[in-house]
């Protein structure tokens, strides 16, 4: 662990609902007011010149390992919304849960900015709910003040007894929750 890093080991439920205030750095019309930029972007996807509609996604990141990411949105470069939820099982090391807002590209991605929650704020497993600001590389406040909508609930290991430190416990466990594998029967 490096740092003030934290073992977030159990589950993490995240929601991101949507963003607010969002400028595309991309664009030429990035910083122009909302009504323009939709204009703007609109006549660009009908007659088929320039880049067309803004097409914006989220992240959910725990130090380096990203756990989630939303769906892309179309047509909206100023508040998109999401409200997708994630189910994350996690044992990752981290200071803060990192969402970070990008543009999608033809190739590759443009990152408009990245909002902290620290991990801190999350073990004693109640729900943190809030607005946070998306910050540049700098961590420092970007002109139009974006924020992002999100959701957290951390379950720790230690209090899930559900799922967690078990074992088999007999001959109808159905193998890890929410994966893509199947248990495998008379393994020695």
């Amino acid at each position: 662990m490096a740092g003030n890093s934290i073992l977030m080991h159990g589950t993490l439920d995240a929601t991101i609902f949507g963003a607010t205030n969002l400028s595309n750095p991309t664009r030429l019309t990035g910083g122009a007011p909302e009504g323009m930029r939709k204009w703007w972007e609109g006549l660009e996807k009908t007659t088929g010149l320039g880049q067309g509609g803004t097409r914006l996604y989220a992240t959910v990141d725990l130090g380096k390992a990203r756990l989630g990411r939303t769906r892309v949105v179309d047509d909206e470069p100023v508040n998109p919304r999401w409200d997708e939820r994630f189910h994350i099982y996690c044992a990752h090391c981290a200071e803060d849960v990192v969402f970070s807002v990008k543009v999608a590209l033809a190739i590759d991605a443009a990152l408009i900015g990245r909002a902290y929650l620290p991990v801190r704020e999350l073990l004693s497993g109640e729900v943190v709910e809030r607005k946070l600001d998306i910050l540049d590389e700098r961590r420092k406040k970007l002109p139009h003040g974006p924020t992002i909508h999100v959701r957290l609930q951390f379950k720790d290991v230690a209090a899930d007894g559900k799922w967690w430190g078990g074992g088999i416990g007999g001959p109808d466990y159905g193998g890890v929750p929410c994966t893509y594998f199947k248990q495998h029967t008379g393994c020695r």
